[in-house]
């Protein structure tokens, strides 16, 4: 069984919840996901199963994490709402983490693969992209990476003061040895609860888009050099019009699928989205 041993809610419908597995924390590899269960409400004896993203690097052994949102609109979702009422000692059936949405760590030629890394998560879809930054930079990592996150509101922008923090490490030390930079942006600037954002305005992918005048995104200007095949990889990751979103966007620049891949195999996106 999973048992809740903490809950942080960030407001009335966004948490991040860490649990205690019956079998201890496996191995894994960031991006993955873990698969909870819940009494089904409508089918006596069956379980509601779930897949969420871990936040937690695999290094992590104590507790795993998970960034949760409750679903409530259009309609309730129906997982999510048995969950929140769940406190600290609650447990949850749970299976064990799996998943293709992972790091690439060779080309097709048998290479290290040194490209940049384009993270792009959507809202909770930052989740598996916490994973992905802190195993990297426990791991020493020489990969520059660029962490863009949307959302509609600045309290929404989950772990915002763990990824700043991890910026000025990295400006501290000259982006040698670790070369990290975070964007973020909100959709929804003029209402009320983001009063005072002086930050990007939009969807999350108008971080890397350079606008009509051709010019550079401000994820490129972020870094100094525009993107190219040749130098960077995109990982998206969120509600599936956010991801189809930012993967038109970057294909129009000749990015490509695994499953547009080049003759030689090589590929530039990997996305996984929900909803």
């Amino acid at each position: 069984m999973a048992t809740i041993r903490e809950r942080v809610d960030l407001t009335d419908s966004l948490a991040l919840f860490r649990f205690e597995l019956s079998g201890g924390i496996p191995d894994y590899e960031p991006g993955q996901y873990l698969t909870l269960g819940l009494p089904h409400p409508d089918k006596p004896g069956k379980i509601l199963w779930r897949p969420y993203s871990i936040a937690s690097p695999p290094e992590r052994k104590d507790l795993l994490e998970l960034y949760i949102r409750w679903a409530r609109s259009p309609v309730p979702g129906k997982f999510t709402s048995l969950l929140w009422p769940l406190k600290v000692g609650d447990q949850l059936h749970y299976k064990d983490p799996k998943g293709a949405f992972t790091i690439e760590r060779v080309t097709p030629g048998g290479q290290p693969e040194r490209r940049r890394m384009v993270l792009m998560g959507g809202g909770t879809g930052i989740a598996p992209f916490m994973a992905f930054v802190l195993h990297l930079k426990r791991a020493g990592t020489d990969r520059q990476i660029v962490l863009c996150h949307g959302a509609s509101y600045v309290h929404e922008l989950g772990y915002r003061e763990i990824l700043q923090q991890l910026e000025r490490e990295s400006v501290a030390c000259g982006r040698k040895g670790w070369d990290f930079h975070y964007l973020s942006s909100i959709s929804r600037p003029n209402d009320p609860q983001n009063a005072g954002w002086e930050g990007a305005r939009g969807r999350v992918e108008c971080l890397v888009d350079g606008g009509a005048d051709g010019g550079m995104s401000p994820a490129e200007a972020k870094v100094g050099e525009r993107f190219s095949t040749a130098n960077t990889t995109f990982y998206i990751c969120g509600f599936d019009g956010t991801v189809q979103s930012v993967k038109a966007f970057v294909e129009s620049r000749d990015f490509r699928t695994k499953k547009e891949a080049r003759p030689d195999g090589g590929y530039d996106i990997k996305f996984e989205s929900y909803g």
